[in-house]
């Protein structure tokens, strides 16, 4: 069963059966180099049952992203779980950030500052913040060197785009960095496209630290005119409630497995 492109969305590809029939239609890229289809979706007038087959018996070494109905099917048809999780978007059109964000004293002495440093700068945070009981722990592709993923984000290589200038990091007095706020812009439109919050952590210690880089985000991405901010949160992350408190609303609840 061919992979072909999608003349209906570009960059977009479709799973054909041998007689050439459409049998679903995906979002192409990786993720910790492997092959990934994102928001898989069965075809029109297909049968799920079918298509759950087609993909289990055709993608082999795939991870594959689904809407949580189709996700359980690919797992009933012999896919592994991985992650469950939500796409939140804030519409900063419709609902732009207050300036008022902006000039907020950071909490507990911290400092809030443009990305201006390495990776490995923010590597402790990072570690500290994703221990082994952490929902998110799992996917981490090297939870002992966090670095390594931290500057694909950084580059721009990992999520295809540039990192963007309402990215931030919350330093201590010492000048060590205590959490980051990284966003991406990922071609595309939102809410699956567009800026993206890649990675947004905070030392445990550091309380409030994650809401602040958060608030001073959304005001510069308003400030620069950005459409909106998106990112995907795991279904069992407390951050999840951090969102909604501050206008980020559901749009897509997805499971992803590797086949």
């Amino acid at each position: 069963m061919p992979v072909v492109d999608d003349p209906e969305r570009p960059g977009g590809r479709q799973l054909l059966d041998a007689r050439g029939t459409v049998l679903a239609r995906f979002a192409p890229t990786q993720h910790d180099r492997v092959p990934y289809a994102d928001q898989l979706a069965p075809a029109a007038g297909i049968a799920p049952e079918r298509v759950a087959a087609a993909v289990v018996a055709e993608l082999r070494g795939w991870r594959v992203g689904a809407d949580v109905t189709f996700g359980r099917r690919l797992i009933a048809a012999g896919a592994q779980p991985r992650r469950h999780s939500h796409v939140m978007s804030r519409d900063l059109v419709r609902d732009p950030a207050p300036r008022a964000w902006l000039d907020e004293p950071a909490p507990g002495g911290l400092r809030l500052t443009p990305v201006d440093r390495p990776a490995a700068d923010l590597a402790p945070a990072c570690r500290a913040a994703f221990p082994p009981d952490h929902p998110d722990f799992a996917d981490i592709p090297d939870p002992t060197r966090p670095e390594i993923e931290l500057e694909e984000i950084m580059s721009g290589r990992l999520m295809g785009g540039p990192l963007l200038r309402c990215s931030g990091l919350a330093v201590r007095e010492d000048g060590s960095v205590a959490g980051a706020i990284l966003i991406n812009g990922k071609p595309g439109d939102p809410p699956f496209d567009g800026p993206w919050i890649t990675d947004l952590f905070r030392d445990p210690g550091a309380r409030g630290a994650g809401g602040a880089l958060l608030r001073r985000a959304l005001a510069i991405a308003t400030r620069d005119g950005l459409p909106a901010l998106s990112l995907a949160v795991t279904h069992a992350n407390p951050a999840r409630a951090l969102y909604a408190a501050l206008g980020f609303a559901d749009v897509f609840e997805a499971q992803n497995v590797q086949v």
